[in-house]
Parts: structure tokens; sequence; C-alpha cells
């Protein structure tokens, strides 16, 4: 049997989570740069307050019915799901982070201690809501989509206060009868719409499509996905986080930007970025991307006038892999260089890092200069400073000291659990 415990209206739930009074009230938080919703609360909900609204859109129904509005704070976030994760790990050995707000459990075993689940999804739905007071809910079934189900029902049928068990052939079955296609685990918009054009409107109808059918239409995913829908387990828990094959850091800007020295320092700055995440997970890149571009949904300028649209990238192949950002920088405003055009305000500059390979692995070469071992130490020490005492506490000059392109963030609430300033104090 697997479990997944899917934490309810996250960002909003870590939000009310250090602001009590924000409970029954509509939430929303925004994306980055405060551009749309990716957020809701339930009475945010009821408003009709959709996913990836544009926040503009939004404006006079927050001001009518008095929405409290967030920017994103992934911080916040990141160490909440930690927290939720590790809480988790009390309970159960084999636990699948498999997203931010969503967890797979391996739940075999524990029948001796738990004869019913549902005790066990019960105490540890009340722990977590007790410990990081998020609420959760918990799905559970023989499957990793049937749990999906399972959960989809549980938040939604108060009949299940937030618990469902999916271990009765007729319930599936019922339930897969109500479920539409296009809720399914796995299937997107394109998928859903073809099915509809075959006549398949629900997950029960999948299921009982043709073998031969579902592989020529869906591939051998769209197989594995009806074979779940039937009890029979293809997807199993993912327990080893596989390293990432490429890494990418491109916030717009906060304004537009026309200068080449202003951008510099923003290149810098997600470079940083990228090379942290880089040699945190242990490994070097061969390829460095670098991409800039305009608002292309900007059509004219405060004048009137058409506004000029660009775009152009670079990708460099570096002589050997390298997870050192004093190196990747070299090369990356290079190619900016290469690339930056005067007259044109860009939104985005942007920096990919592929060709991944462990750090354990780099090949000098003959014919080149070798990685530099000092610059790849000194990386190590700037991360291991920055840890003890602050992000950026140790960068390099290039970043400058100039913030104002950095992305909005005007409704930024507290870093509760990461900054000893902006930790809750009892009076």
């Amino acid at each position: 049997m697997i479990g997944l415990v899917d934490c309810n209206n996250f960002y909003v739930s870590c939000e009310r989570s250090f602001n009590p009074a924000l409970e029954g009230r509509a939430v929303v938080v925004l994306s980055n740069n405060d551009g749309c919703a990716i957020a809701r609360s339930n009475e945010a909900k009821a408003l009709q307050i959709k996913m990836g609204t544009p926040f503009f859109q939004l404006k006079e129904l927050i001001k009518e019915h008095d929405v409290v509005v967030h920017s994103s704070n992934y911080t916040l976030y990141g160490d909440m799901s930690a927290r939720v994760m590790a809480t988790l790990g009390q309970f159960v050995e084999q636990v699948e982070v498999y997203s931010i707000d969503e967890a797979f459990l391996n739940l075999d075993g524990y029948t001796s201690a738990y004869p019913d689940l549902r005790d066990l999804a019960r105490t540890m739905r009340d722990t977590v809501r007790r410990w990081t007071r998020i609420p959760v809910s918990v799905g559970m079934a023989p499957t990793k989509t049937l749990c999906k189900v399972a959960n989809y029902f549980a938040k939604r049928q108060p009949e299940h206060d937030g618990i469902l068990l999916l271990d009765d052939p007729a319930l599936i079955s019922a339930l897969l009868h109500d479920l539409p296609v296009s809720e399914l685990w796995g299937v997107g918009s394109r998928y859903a719409a073809m099915l509809r054009r075959n006549g398949i409107t629900t997950a029960a109808q999948l299921r009982d499509a043709p073998d031969e059918w579902i592989n020529q239409t869906m591939t051998v995913n769209g197989l594995r996905l009806a074979h779940e829908l039937r009890g029979f387990p293809c997807r199993m828990l993912d327990l080893d986080t596989a390293p990432k094959k490429a890494i990418c850091t491109a916030p717009s800007f906060g304004r537009l930007v026309p200068d080449l020295n202003t951008i510099t320092q923003a290149l810098v700055t997600h470079l940083s970025r990228a090379a942290e995440k880089l040699r945190a997970q242990g490994s070097a890149a061969g390829t460095l991307t670098v991409f800039l571009h305009t608002n292309r949904h900007r059509k004219t300028f405060h004048n009137g006038l058409p506004a000029k649209q660009y775009y152009n990238a670079r990708t460099v192949e570096l002589p050997h892999p390298s997870a050192s950002t004093p190196e990747l920088t070299g090369y990356a405003v290079a190619a900016l260089k290469s690339i930056f055009q005067f007259g044109y305000e860009y939104q985005k500059v942007g920096v990919m890092l592929s060709g991944l390979v462990p750090a354990s692995h780099r090949q000098t070469s003959l014919l080149t200069d070798g990685p530099d071992e000092r610059l790849v130490q000194l990386s190590a020490t700037i991360d291991r400073l920055n840890h003890r005492f602050g992000r950026d506490k140790v960068r390099l000059a290039a970043t400058g000291y100039d913030m104002t392109w950095h992305h909005k963030q005007q409704w930024m609430s507290p870093a509760y659990t990461t900054r000893w300033g902006d930790i809750l104090q009892v009076c």
C-alpha cells in the first residue's frame, strides 16, 4: 500500500502558519515579479480567482473583496516543506519527496502497529498540523496513480475528513467513474482533448480502454497509467533524488533595463545562484548558455511608439567542466557582450548550465590549461561562509550594489524560520 500526503494550498498555508489573522480570509500568493496568482486559499477560489490569472486583472476583485496578497517567499516555503517531510519521516521509513508540497510513502509493513491505515494517516496529519500548522490530505491506495485519485476526493468530499483509503475495488470503480479524465495524474490538456474526441471522458473509461489503442495514442506512459488505474503498480517509489541534468536561473527584472552594466550585474548574480546549486549537487558544467530578451507582450513605449523587440542567446562549450563561479563568470560575461544590443529595454537575462558531470570526474585537457583548483576551493569556501553568515555576505564585485533591477516583491512576508531578525517574538 502506498500513501500520498499533499499539503493543502501550501504557499497560503505557510503564510497562515505564522499569521493566524489570515485564517478564514481570501489569500492569494503571486509568482515571481508579482506577476500572476500561483496559490489561492479556498476563500479566494470561491471568488473564482483562477490559477495563473495575471495580477493586473485581479486588482478590482482584490479591492472589492479585501483579498490579502503576498509575494512568493520561496525561502520560507522551502524550509516549511523540509519540516513537513522530516515530520513524515518520523512515522514512515521510505518517503519520496515528489514536490515541495507532496510526498509518497511506502506503507507496507505498518499494519502490525496500525491495523487500520487510516489511524496512521490521522496520526501523521495531526502531528504535521501540530508541529508546522500546515493542513494536509492523505490518500492511500495500491498504486501511485490511485493515491492521486484518493487524495483528489479526500480534499473535495467532506465526509472523508481529508483521509481516504482505497482498498475496496467497488469504491475504486465508483470514484473512477466520477473522476474526469482531465484530472488524472499525467493527462495534460492535449491528451484530455484527444480522449474526449474519442469518447473517453472519465478515468474509468480510460482504465477499460484496449491496451493496444492506449499504447498507440498515449505511448507506453499512457499504458502504465491505465495499468495503475487497474491496481497494478508501474511507478515505484523513487527514494534517491537524481542530480539535475541542467540548471537554469532567469528571473525577470523588476523594471525594464537598457544598459549593459546593470544587465551584467544581474547576469553575474543569477550565475552565482546557479553555480551554488551546481556545487551543492556535486556537479560541474561543460556548457554555458546566456540569453537576453525584451518584453514581447509590450507593444508600445510610453510615448506611443511601437516597442522594439529583441531576443538572442549564445552557447559556450567550456574547455573543461567547471563549478567555479569566477571561472564561469568570465565566459558568461563575454557571451553577454556578444549578444547585447544598444537601443532596447530588456526584461530578462538568464543563464543555463548544462552538460553536467560529477565534479570528481573532471578531465584535464592536453591542449589547454586544466581547471584551476584554487578557484574551485575558493568557491567552496565562499559557499561555507555564506551558509554560516547569510546569503551574499561574500560575493563577486561584479554583482554590483544596484538592487533596483531585482524582481518585484511588494508584499513579501518575513523569513520567519531562516533569518534571526524575522523570528517571531513572544511578549
